[in-house]
């Protein structure tokens, strides 16, 4: 559980290095600072790295939106299915600056179909340790801005060849290593071995 925790705050820490570099944030993302959303912590100096890890949640509180999160960790929760960002919680603008979403550890079983594609910044998705059996072959549809994908240490035997169409930028791929080759073109990807 401890090397689970560390690994964890290595991933937060490397995410927050990352997010100073290389692209240009919308002009919304440039910011003042905000109040963080109850129950969540967030980071310094913006406070826009929202921490929502550990906190028996059940599904994502709506009121972390109200900060526009730079990045969001929702790891060892107990959020069973991934739903997406339903516009009726929030708005476009809201959602544009997340550039990083940790799901690790939150006992995710299901995520819908096309449940990412609001979130179009993203950067870097970590959907490892959970109990996903299947993904829908449209499940990263318009994440064309991601380049790290974590779907290891989860429950699935095949993944759909379709399933990263839309990934142009992923540049890491960590995978578990059973299910084989991810794709036909093996050279746009990096695989990083999975200690089984």
């Amino acid at each position: 559980m401890l090397l689970t925790l560390l690994s964890v705050e290595l991933t937060q820490v490397i995410t927050d290095e990352l997010a100073g570099r290389g692209r240009a944030w919308p002009a919304a993302c440039d910011g003042q600072t905000i109040a963080c959303p109850l129950p969540c912590y967030c980071r310094a100096p913006d406070y826009r790295a929202v921490r929502c890890d550990v906190g028996g949640l059940t599904s994502v509180p709506s009121s972390v939106w109200s900060v526009m999160p730079v990045s969001l960790n929702l790891s060892f929760n107990d959020i069973t299915e991934w739903s997406g960002v339903h516009v009726t919680v929030a708005d476009d603008q809201e959602v544009s600056c997340l550039n990083t979403l940790i799901l690790s550890h939150s006992g995710l079983t299901h995520v819908r179909a096309r449940s990412f594609d609001r979130l179009r910044s993203l950067r870097q998705l970590t959907l490892d340790h959970n109990h996903l059996t299947a993904l829908d072959p449209t499940t990263f549809r318009g994440l064309e801005q991601l380049d790290l994908l974590d779907i290891s240490h989860n429950e699935l035997v095949l993944l759909p060849p379709s399933l990263f169409d839309d990934l142009s930028q992923l540049r890491v791929c960590i995978r578990p290593g059973s299910i084989g080759p991810i794709l036909n073109r093996p050279s746009r990807y990096f695989q990083i071995p999975i200690p089984t």
